[in-house]
């Protein structure tokens, strides 16, 4: 059993959940429309799993709104948070120890929305007793195995640390299997492709009977004008026609839930990998490229729901109809198996070709696309310095290289689709040619032909539907090729698995012989960079524009990796650090803060999850932003950011950012260069006065060319461009030949 139960009395327990209860009810839960019991459950669980889990994991695990916390949220939240869980019936008495602790639903309540959910952390059989956590009472307490049979069989959901390692997808795993990621997820769903391929053989053995039963209606119905053998025959075939439509529903069912969750897995999993990303993949790639890697699976989806899978299902089974054919046709069904070789033929030259096209023209549709996201982000200097005509006519020949590319594809994708066509018609009359002769010489009967005829539109008609989706499986090769791609590359959480993390940030930080080059083609940013703030210690970055001030600032978050040096935090060299867990701890004011829709206290609640509304507005107030979040009209609750209603004026953005940063109360800031309109003023002298207060108690790392903040600096760092970086004291600024890039504070 955990510590959390043997070293604490039930009383204490019953305490630790109900505080904890406490605390998630004043961050996240009265966003919730009505109340579960399943959240003390929570507290309860994770007490036991996780003693000393911060509480900040379990915020960023919990759903942020819902009407009422039900099992499958409760589960989804288990998941975030590394845990599994299995389902199962029995008698409470029954769970085996390695199961606990678990959730138990008496037989009398609901599962999927529980009512009077039991914790059971611990069966004791000497004692024969169970100690429970009732979340009805919101206490722990004992049950006597008596009492627990009178709950009669219960749903029981045990849970498990989940192992990264042996996940399908893994890398370890992977390295077995020798399967790609998007392979290796196929994998969790084999049984429903069984059940697809089993349902699919059923299906073409049942077509069967409608050729045969024409062939029979011509030679031993009409033929002998026996009316009495139809009625023998008309039962069966509808009989076949209803179970053929059974199977196709629910074929259709599986394949639309197939690709239903598969969407939901994969784009769930490559946001979440996407967003996790060391922010060199992230920069270096253009907004449209970011979204077509989000919306590539869109091609995989349709792929398993449309007609292109069906066909695919159906090929296998086209020996079935060839088989048929022979017994029934004799030599007629080597017309199917040349015009099958044909058709292959005419799929792999065409899509060769295709394949070229398919490259170009989304290459050209990339090139617009991005022309199209710089026009937009800079129409306002393009008017200024009067460049229309000569933008439109840049768009123009984009836009001509697109759509010419577009065309060829298109010609190419319907030359494959006549020529199949035209294979089909050569089918027919090939058929009818070989099978009139057969007829004549009496090895075959025309209830045969017109039988043939059918099969052999259902061994070609699989074919067909390949040559003409050509592009579609280019696109679909594609688009997995993309996401593999996506998944291969480790994100911050994969390689942070084995990184140190800082209990408590104290604020030093040390730059040791750094040098920045952001690609190999650039030359450095800067070389030989050295900086030593101890904590308490206020320094002050001051610089032209384009020196590297901001990059600085994100190489202490662990945002850049420096090309050459050590960056050390509290001693230990950042690269050793989970970057995550040390953002968390630094607090920031970026050059341009940014603002998600929801309210100002969600906004506040980025930066201190656990905070409540005194300390926001103390905050609101420090930040000169109190008397603006007062008169919006729900006050804290006012949504902001909202798409499509007026941004926050510039001053406003960085009040509010501002009251952030003085939220988060950390042990080391790191302050962006800020306009010289919002450092004037009240605001100003706050946050002036906030550094002077800060001496001694946090390390603070401003990039600023005003006098006035660096005569408040212990250390002045000045950049050159493409120099070595200076250090100097306030005073000796004076003294120094040439410091172009200080102002003074009007």
């Amino acid at each position: 059993m955990t510590v959390a139960i043997q070293g604490l009395a039930l009383h204490e327990f019953s305490r630790h959940t109900e505080a904890l209860n406490d605390r998630l009810a004043s961050m996240l839960w009265y966003r919730y429309k009505k109340q579960s019991p399943l959240q003390i459950a929570f507290c309860a669980l994770m007490l036991t799993l996780e003693p000393n889990c911060k509480i900040r994991r379990l915020y960023d695990a919990l759903p942020y709104r819902t009407l009422r916390v039900n099992m499958v949220e409760f589960k989804n939240t288990m998941a975030h948070l590394g845990y599994g869980s299995h389902q199962l019936e029995t008698l409470a008495p029954q769970i085996d120890q390695r199961l606990l602790p678990c959730l138990f639903v008496t037989e009398s309540d609901t599962f999927e929305w529980p009512n009077q959910p039991l914790v059971i952390l611990k069966i004791d059989e000497a004692k024969k007793r169970l100690t429970i956590y009732d979340c009805v009472k919101e206490k722990a307490r004992y049950a006597t195995f008596d009492e627990a049979e009178t709950w009669g069989f219960g749903e029981v959901c045990t849970f498990f640390a989940l192992q990264e390692d042996q996940q399908t997808t893994s890398k370890f795993m992977r390295a077995g299997t020798g399967f790609t990621w998007f392979r290796a997820l196929l994998s969790r769903f084999n049984k429903i492709f069984y059940q697809v391929l089993f349902a699919g053989f059923f299906l073409n053995l049942i077509a069967l009977t409608v050729p045969i039963f024409i062939m029979l209606v011509y030679d031993r119905v009409i033929a002998t004008q026996s009316t009495e053998t139809l009625w023998y025959l008309v039962p069966f075939v509808v009989l076949a026609i209803c179970f053929e439509w059974g199977l196709r529903y629910l074929r259709s069912q599986n394949l639309s839930w197939l690709a239903a969750r598969l969407d939901s897995i994969v784009g769930n999993r490559m946001f979440s990998h996407l967003i996790q990303l060391e922010p060199k993949y992230i920069e270096q790639a253009s907004i449209s490229s970011q979204i077509s890697r989000v919306r590539s699976f869109e091609h995989v989806r349709d792929f398993f729901s449309g007609p292109v899978f069906l066909s695919m299902l159906e090929l296998p089974f086209t020996i079935l109809a060839l088989v048929i054919i022979a017994l029934i046709a004799g030599p007629l069904v080597w017309v199917p198996i040349v015009l099958a070789g044909v058709y292959l033929g005419l799929f792999f030259v065409m899509r060769r070709y295709i394949r070229v096209l398919i490259r170009t023209a989304a290459k050209a549709s990339s090139a617009r696309q991005l022309f199209s996201i710089e026009t937009l982000e800079k129409i306002e200097d393009i008017r200024a310095y009067g460049l229309e005509e000569a933008w439109q006519d840049k768009f123009r020949q984009l836009a001509g290289r697109e759509y010419l590319a577009h065309f060829k594809l298109n010609q190419y994708g319907v030359t494959a689709e006549t020529l199949g066509h035209a294979l089909t018609i050569i089918s027919a009359v090939a058929v009818l040619s070989f099978g009139t002769s057969l007829i004549w010489s009496g090895d075959m009967t025309v209830g045969a032909l017109v039988a043939t005829m059918i099969l052999v539109w259902r061994v070609l008609t699989p074919l067909y539907s390949l040559c003409t989706m050509i592009p579609r499986l280019e696109q679909l090769s594609g688009s997995i090729a993309q996401v593999n791609d996506l998944m291969d590359i480790e994100n911050e959480a994969q390689q942070n698995v084995k990184r140190a993390r800082l209990k408590k940030l104290n604020g030093s930080l040390s730059f040791n012989e750094v040098t920045l080059q952001y690609t190999e083609e650039q030359a450095p940013v800067f070389t030989h960079l050295n900086l030593e703030v101890a904590a308490g210690e206020v320094a002050v970055i001051s610089a032209p524009s384009g020196c590297g001030k901001s990059s600085i600032l994100k190489l202490a978050q662990g945002l850049y990796q420096p090309t050459k040096g050590a960056i050390r935090v509290d001693g230990f060299d950042i690269r050793q650090i989970d970057p995550v867990d040390l953002r968390r701890q630094i607090a920031s004011l970026p050059q341009k803060p940014d603002f998600f829709f929801g309210t100002v206290m969600e906004n506040m609640q980025l930066a201190k999850p656990t905070a409540k509304e005194p300390e926001v507005w103390q905050a609101l107030r420090m930040a000169g932003a109190a008397s603006a979040v007062e008169s919006m009209p729900e006050k804290l609750e006012t949504l902001i950011a909202k798409p499509g209603t007026p941004e926050l004026t510039p001053v406003l953005k960085f009040q509010l950012s501002l009251a952030r940063l003085y939220l988060q109360n950390a042990k080391m800031v790191l302050i962006d260069e800020q306009p010289d309109a919002v450092l004037q003023g009240e605001t100003g002298k706050q946050l002036k006065a906030y550094i002077q207060q800060s001496k001694g108690q946090r390390c603070i790392v401003m990039a600023s060319p005003r006098r006035d903040f660096i005569a408040l600096a212990d250390r002045v760092l000045l950049l050159h461009l493409r120099k070595q970086p200076t250090q100097a004291k306030p005073q000796e600024l004076e003294q120094l030949q040439e410091v172009p890039h200080a102002e003074k504070a009007e």
